[in-house]
């Protein structure tokens, strides 16, 4: 079973979703591709990959779209940065300090502007990645902020890397959703994994 997934939730998730279905499913093989979202729907639309898992999920009449989760989106800064112990911050907070963005050309981006936009509220933007790894990096060594999906920097609170501060800005989630071909529809395994997916969360108990 071939799934096309983004770096940010392969890299964190599904790592665990895989072991653990492989577990109830012994005959099952799941082969991952880590890609940008693009990439991922291409994936799909293309035949190489039977199941896809991307953030902001666009319409496409080709495709089957699921909607799994909405992933709250918090303020990411180091441990010793000035915003790093409030219980809130909001988006007049963030304009003050130096900013590591996305790409303009991703959908995060636009939610993220948008929704700090709509409350007047510019943010300094001294770097701009297209993949959520390289932000984090960016600012856990430079000393800047960033506003990232919750989930994503799990890892990093775990260890002291990062601080993650919730956001005042109740509008703004990642939305994540699974995608396959319409006219194909799902193989029996790949239901059977479609129902795991959206049964657990990491961390779960599987029984």
């Amino acid at each position: 079973m071939r799934v096309a997934v983004i770096y940010s939730v392969g890299l964190e998730d599904m790592g665990w979703y895989t072991e653990r279905f492989t577990a109830r499913h012994s005959r099952a093989r799941i082969r991952l591709a880590y890609l940008h979202p693009d990439e991922v729907v291409d994936a799909v639309l293309s035949d190489r990959a039977d199941m896809g898992i991307l953030s902001f999920p666009s319409p496409h009449r080709s495709l089957v779209t699921i909607p799994w989760r909405s992933e709250a989106m918090v303020l990411v800064c180091p441990p010793e940065h000035p915003l790093a112990e409030l219980a809130r911050v909001s988006a007049t907070d963030v304009s003050g300090y130096p900013f590591v963005a996305f790409d303009k050309t991703l959908a995060i981006r636009r939610a993220i502007d948008r929704a700090l936009r709509k409350r007047g509220a510019k943010v300094d933007v001294v770097m701009h990645f297209d993949n959520i790894e390289t932000i984090k990096q960016a600012v856990a060594t430079q000393s800047c902020v960033s506003i990232l999906p919750q989930p994503s920097v799990r890892r990093e609170l775990e260890e002291g890397v990062l601080r993650a501060v919730p956001l005042d800005l109740p509008d703004l989630v990642r939305p994540v959703g699974i995608v396959h071909r319409r006219q194909r529809g799902l193989a029996p395994t790949a239901r059977s994994l479609l129902a795991f997916l959206q049964e657990y969360q990491p961390g779960d108990s599987v029984g």
